[in-house]
């Protein structure tokens, strides 16, 4: 049986497919908007059943505000990044900008597993 979580995943990747077919089509590629479009289809592949999910209020087998921070790491990290190659030439005595920001990604991300895994198990220690 498919979940509920599969068949919104599956309509938004379909949805972002589409938007990034029309994008190519009629889209006024720049550098600019290119940036911003990619960071919208990464987030929204990645995020965007979570932001629909936890928007409606239907946390199911994922808690609502574990939906909502995950859609918080996702935007984090995709503008952290985008930005961190953009200005990757930028050094920061002696060191790239991109290598910086790479390893502030992964600090955060670590965070956040240690965050949810503790989150997961005080819930399961309530029930």
């Amino acid at each position: 049986m498919v979940s509920r979580d599969s068949k919104v995943q599956l309509a938004v990747v379909v949805a972002t497919m589409a938007l990034a077919t029309l994008w190519v089509r009629f889209g006024t590629p720049g550098a600019v908007t290119s940036g911003l479009f990619v960071v919208a289809c990464y987030v929204l592949l990645f995020a965007g059943s979570h932001v629909y999910l936890a928007a409606r209020g239907d946390g199911g087998d994922v808690p609502v505000a574990a939906r909502w921070r995950f859609v918080g790491l996702v935007s984090f990290a995709v503008v952290a990044l985008l930005l961190g190659n953009t200005f990757g030439g930028v050094k920061l005595d002696g060191l790239a900008l991109s290598k910086a920001v790479w390893a502030f990604v992964t600090v955060v991300f670590l965070a956040y597993v240690v965050y949810e895994a503790r989150d997961g198990y005080r819930a399961s220690r309530e029930t």
